[in-house]
């Protein structure tokens, strides 16, 4: 089998299943595991895929502006968003952090309910200001251009001051063994610091970020309350 085809099989395989071990890769395509290294390796550095210590998993999303991200996979969102809503309870304190799928959650909110919502979300905030039951305190910080989501020191000094009974965490990445990952540190230590004062906290993924790893762990899987997926839609 000539290098490319062997190379298109292993994405092909890669997109199927979300991650690969080299070892098992070696016997499925009858070739030697350094061959099969040398073809993630090409892969990788192609960014076509992400190496880890046994094989590949898939890249994830590419980090691109917020108002590019919000019409991509919109069904698939709004699916997620309508089976995450009934969390969201008559006087509670809901923290939203950024993401385009937490902006559909924020659309699935039934107008007439009374609650708090605290946000560090520029997009959600402005969205929230149609919602005249629902008070809406938003968080100070640094401007992430990206995501237009304010964080850092000032980001978590306010959050020391807040207990939300549950918080809907901005996902980039989700793996199975290493949990919720993020390209950026100073966003990192802002959703921890969320995650840590908050009573739940609630996840909503899309198929393209399952089994995809950056470079900055958020937090484990087991310390999330509540995960939705496409496999609950």
């Amino acid at each position: 089998m000539m290098k490319a085809a062997r190379q298109d099989i292993i994405l092909q395989i890669l997109e199927k299943e979300k991650k690969i071990v080299a070892s098992k890769l070696s016997e499925r395509l009858k070739v030697s595991e350094d061959t099969v290294r040398r073809d993630l390796n090409e892969l990788a550095n192609q960014g076509l895929i992400r190496r880890v210590h046994s094989g590949a998993i898939r890249v994830g999303p590419a980090v691109t502006d917020f108002n590019v991200r919000q019409d991509l996979n919109i069904n698939e969102k709004v699916k997620l968003a309508k089976k995450a809503v009934h969390l969201i309870k008559e006087n509670s304190v809901i923290l939203i952090d950024g993401g385009t799928t937490n902006y559909e959650l924020v659309k699935q909110i039934p107008k007439d309910i009374k609650c708090t919502v605290v946000s560090n979300n520029i997009p959600i905030l402005h969205l929230l200001s149609d919602y005249q039951n629902v008070e809406v305190i938003g968080l100070g910080g640094r401007l992430y251009k990206n995501s237009l989501v304010l964080i850092g020191a000032e980001t978590i000094r306010e959050l020391a001051a807040i207990r939300p009974d549950i918080y809907f965490m901005g996902v980039a990445h989700v793996d199975s063994e290493v949990g919720v990952t993020i390209p950026g540190l100073d966003e990192c230590y802002t959703k921890q610091k969320m995650a840590e004062v908050s009573n739940e906290v609630a996840i909503l993924v899309t198929e393209e970020k399952l089994e995809t790893r950056s470079n900055f762990v958020v937090s484990s899987l087991k310390d999330i309350t509540h995960i939705f997926t496409s496999k609950d839609i």
